[in-house]
């Protein structure tokens, strides 16, 4: 398929589909999520599993979405029905890219809530209110914050109205301008801190819950959670990758890139957890305490810091950007469908988009206090969009996407793609989509369901 044909454009080289792919991948899953599901899974034992998903599911499912997506150069949905209209797979899989946009926009109403905060921290910073904090002020700071829902949507609001904004501009303009810039500055930005917390704070008690192999806590839902985050934090599975194989050159290697991606990924993670693990030790806070985790750990570590509000600031703004180049890729699959299938202009069908986001992220806010009552399983409703997404809707449409790349689009046309310049990586790859990846996922996904 010529360059020509994706209308959005073609990445301009290869270090810009690979900052925009790590920008998709890396945010609020790495810095927010991964700390507090490590502690509450057991820490080594979890972080073992975790790294064995990311390179045995998670890259090579990643390393196929990527290049289902170039293989047509067009958005998710067309490119499924393009391969069905030349009777290469069959119509019914058109649901696919259906599922895997419906899913990523169901995590981006609850995911904007949470980049909101990070917002709110940043103008916490500048006013000095999260100076001379311990821990107990520091978690009352925190659970005001969120019986406080006209402050939680007036963030959310702002949050999305960027989205809509950079997502409004041709890819390939609006993000590779910001993912330029963001990603080094916020990888370095992190290795500081985590120097920093592993000289101030338990080091070597970190060091020893990270490295501890408890192997009687691992368990199916351990593995399930893995897997989970693993696709949650690639975000394979809904589509964004996809979307940017799309406007990925024929030159680039698909394997290539989407190693770097998959180890900054894990490096972000690592770091983070390396930045509040010592701090959690030292201060006597609770590693299993869930997503406030960051939320009540970082600014007892800001304020030990020299200049620690400006570097509290620059943190927290940083986490709300990089939480902004992946809310970027959650949108993108149903933007470039409006613009390319209706000619809707991509702001107009931007604007459509977030503006749905946003009345439903009003109800995630709402749930944190008004509406904080357990719907369904035990659960309010943002836990149960944030499990429903992630334990039933992401792999399914992880595995389903793959599936449709091992066992339904012909081999030839694959290898047309140069996923692996060389062909013992090519035919790894394949061998592993297959026959590891896909089954593992199954596996793990409905021992998970069923409660083995």
């Amino acid at each position: 398929m010529p360059e020509s044909r994706c209308l959005q454009g073609i990445w301009s080289s290869p270090w810009i589909f690979i900052f925009a792919a790590a920008g998709s991948a890396i945010g609020l899953g790495n810095i927010w999520k991964f700390p507090y599901m490590l502690g509450a899974n057991g820490g080594g034992a979890f972080l073992l599993i975790y790294c064995l998903c990311l390179v045995v599911v998670g890259l090579p499912m990643l390393m196929a979405e990527v290049a289902l997506g170039r293989t047509v150069r067009s958005n998710p949905v067309d490119t499924v029905n393009d391969l069905a209209e030349r009777h290469v797979v069959p119509k019914y899989w058109v649901a696919v890219p259906y599922l895997a946009g419906v899913t990523g926009l169901l995590i981006l109403t609850f995911y904007s809530v949470i980049a909101g905060w990070a917002f709110a921290y940043s103008r916490r910073a500048v006013t000095g209110a999260l100076e001379n904090l311990d821990k107990v002020q520091s978690e009352a700071l925190f659970q005001d914050f969120l019986q406080a829902p006209v402050e939680m949507i007036f963030w959310h609001t702002l949050f999305m109205a960027m989205v809509v904004l950079v997502v409004g501009q041709a890819v390939t303009r609006g993000l590779s301008s910001v993912v330029k810039l963001l990603l080094p500055a916020l990888i370095f930005l992190l290795l500081l801190l985590a120097g920093y917390a592993l000289v101030v704070g338990a080091s070597s008690e970190a060091i020893s819950f990270l490295l501890r192999f408890d192997w009687d806590q691992v368990t199916f839902e351990v593995a399930l959670s893995a897997i989970g985050h693993a696709l949650f934090s690639l975000g394979v599975g809904l589509g964004a990758m996809f979307s940017y194989g799309a406007y990925m050159s024929k030159r680039m290697s698909i394997a290539k890139a989407c190693t770097i991606v998959v180890g900054l990924d894990l490096l972000v993670s690592i770091l983070s957890a390396l930045i509040i693990f010592p701090l959690t030790f030292a201060f006597g806070i609770d590693v299993d305490s869930g997503p406030s985790l960051p939320f009540v750990t970082l600014p007892i570590i800001f304020d030990l810091l020299p200049a620690g509000q400006v570097i509290g600031l620059v943190f927290f703004a940083l986490l709300a950007l990089a939480a902004l180049t992946s809310a970027i890729a959650l949108m993108e699959l149903f933007v470039s469908w409006l613009h390319e299938r209706f000619y809707v202009g991509r702001l107009k069908a931007s604007f459509i988009i977030g503006l749905v986001i946003w009345f439903c992220g009003i109800a995630i806010v709402l749930s944190f206090s008004h509406w904080d009552a357990k719907i369904a399983f035990g659960l309010n409703l943002f836990e149960l969009v944030d499990n429903v997404t992630s334990l039933i809707m992401l792999p399914v449409a992880a595995i389903a996407l793959s599936v449709l790349v091992a066992w339904v689009v012909p081999e030839p046309m694959l290898k047309n793609e140069m996923i692996a310049k060389n062909p013992s990586h090519f035919r790894w790859w394949y061998t592993t989509l297959k026959y590891v990846s896909i089954p593992a996922a199954v596996l793990i996904t409905v021992a998970g369901w069923i409660g083995v």
